[in-house]
Order: C-alpha cells, then sequence, then structure tokens
C-alpha cells in the first residue's frame, strides 16, 4: 500500500517533468512506425519507479540527519542512470549508517543491490543502476560541486527541508 502511495507521488512528479521538459528521445534506428501509443510509455512507468527509489533513498538520507540532500534527474544528460542523490555526512559513522541503511531499502523494499564502496570514503558512491547516490564529507562535497558540473540537471523538490543547518557551504 505504501509503494503504491509512493509510485502514485513519482507519478506525478514525472508527469509535471514531462510537461515541462517534453519526452526524451533516443534514437535506436528502429525503422517501424510505432502504433498508437499508450497512454503511459514503460519509459515513464520506469522513470516513476526510479523517482520513487530516488525519493525512498533520500528520505533515508534525511531520517540519518544528512544535509543539503539533492536529487537531480540526469538522465537527459547521462547515459548510465536517471537519479543523482547528493548528500552531505560528516563524520565516517554518519557515511556508514547512510550507506547501510540505503542498502537495506534497495534490497528489501525495491529489489536492487548497490554497487560501489563498501567501506565509508569522504566520497562514498553507491550504485543502484538507476539510482546513484553520493555521499560526501564537507570538503570533499564543495571540492568536487557535482551540482555544478551537472547544472543542467533537473532538481527534484523533497518533502523536507534539504537546506544545509552547518556553515560547511559558507567556509
Amino acid at each position: 500500500m505504501q509503494r503504491a502511495k509512493r509510485a502514485g507521488d513519482a507519478d506525478k512528479v514525472i508527469d509535471e517533468l514531462l510537461k515541462k521538459y517534453g519526452k526524451v528521445v533516443y534514437t535506436n534506428y528502429d525503422t517501424r512506425k510505432p502504433t498508437s501509443p499508450p497512454s503511459r510509455s514503460p519509459s515513464t512507468d520506469d522513470d516513476s519507479e526510479s523517482l520513487s527509489f530516488a525519493m525512498a533513498l533520500a528520505n533515508v538520507a534525511n531520517d540519518v540527519k544528512a544535509e543539503d540532500i539533492r536529487v537531480l534527474y540526469v538522465k537527459p544528460l547521462v547515459y548510465w542512470t536517471q537519479f543523482f542523490i547528493i548528500v552531505t555526512a560528516f563524520s565516517n559513522p554518519q557515511i556508514n549508517a547512510i550507506g547501510s541503511k540505503m542498502r537495506d531499502i534497495g534490497e528489501k523494499q525495491f529489489n536492487k543491490v548497490a554497487t560501489g564502496d563498501a567501506k565509508p570514503n569522504a566520497w562514498t558512491l553507491l550504485d543502484f543502476g538507476d539510482v546513484v547516490v553520493h555521499i560526501f564529507l564537507p570538503q570533499q562535497r564543495t571540492f568536487y560541486n557535482l551540482e555544478e558540473f551537472y547544472g543542467n540537471a533537473t532538481p527534484i523538490d523533497l518533502p523536507f527541508d534539504t537546506s544545509s543547518k552547518s556553515s560547511y557551504r559558507n567556509s
């Protein structure tokens, strides 16, 4: 029931993104003409499920007190994933807690297994395929500045305060 509600919320966000930015089209050199289109394409359904998963992971980061949480829709920009989640943690134990909880949610609720860093690092990466999570310590987050590098990505609004409570961005 809860997963169905999350998927419904994700459907709304995907529909808004499609209205705002249009459909993303990839050429596959298929010469067949399309038949009458369904009301929702399989790609849109995949995006909805991926967004639901990304939102669940962002909520985990928020629950474990990560700061400056960002979810970016990067599918139009890169070929290897649909969403980036970028968060700031303030210690290796906190990075470990965020990563462990995200892995648990991925495996138990979404049947997805992360590849990437098993031990916490200053920049820890969890690759779930359609969602890639970047967990940074403040200095590395400021240095690598992925939000600027992927500045054309579409930010996804989150249902909680995502602003930084500490001053690491101002230093």
